[in-house]
């Protein structure tokens, strides 16, 4: 890693899925999975139609897999994420993580957000099991909450009118760049991609696992 170090950072803004831990092959499937189905319910297709559609648009069209079946299912983007959310359990995918607990403990100087495609509820659950309290973090901004997902500016700019701070005073930190981090750095945020060897496109600071945050701040 051979980043430089970022300065005046005072807010921590995180994404949960894929970057508070690495993301597994078979948890992914099953929150693809668990998108695919709501597309079913509401629409009355075969699987094999709804997956033929999701992917038509996924990446396509929009990075967001909360939009994409939020699109064809015809429902809110707040509808799409807490239908899914009913279908994933992160039980048996995700265990308490004393490294990601400490790092943490060692950004307690920083004020921290999660932003994220998801309901109150499912990250709550899944901060349990990782370990991690969710009262580090001065507030979960989920796509339930501001009607809308990432990228959509609305939660960014949800936190930047919390915070009262200039968008340079902001870090935000993901594992996908189109989803995570494309919004922020139009905005004037800073943005750090993280579990990646290869330095992003679009990411500030590319570092290879979410431990890594803490060294490239100043």
């Amino acid at each position: 890693m051979n980043n430089p170090k970022l300065h005046g950072i005072k807010v921590l803004i995180w994404d949960f899925d894929g970057t508070l831990y690495r993301q597994q092959p078979a948890l992914w499937d099953a929150i693809r999975a668990s998108e695919i189905r709501v597309i079913m319910n509401h629409t009355g297709w075969t699987e094999e139609k709804a997956k033929e559609a999701f992917y038509n648009i996924y990446k396509v069209t929009t990075p967001s897999g909360t939009k994409t079946v939020s699109q064809l299912a015809n429902i809110t983007n707040q509808e799409s994420s807490t239908e899914s959310a009913v279908y994933v359990d992160y039980a048996g995918y995700l265990f308490p993580d004393p490294k990601l607990a400490a790092l943490f403990s060692s950004l307690s100087s920083y004020t921290h957000y999660l932003l994220v495609n998801g309901t109150q509820a499912s990250v709550a659950k899944g901060l349990s099991l990782l370990g991690v309290r969710a009262s580090v973090f001065a507030e979960i901004v989920t796509s339930e909450l501001m009607g809308d997902s990432k990228p959509s500016p609305k939660g960014y700019e949800y936190i930047m009118k919390h915070t009262g701070l200039p968008a340079s005073s902001h870090l935000m930190i993901g594992d996908r760049e189109p989803v995570d981090l494309a919004t922020a750095k139009t905005l004037g945020m800073h943005t750090c991609l993280v579990w990646s060897d290869t330095p992003g496109a679009i990411a500030e600071i590319t570092v290879p696992t979410v431990y890594d945050v803490a060294n490239v701040l100043g």
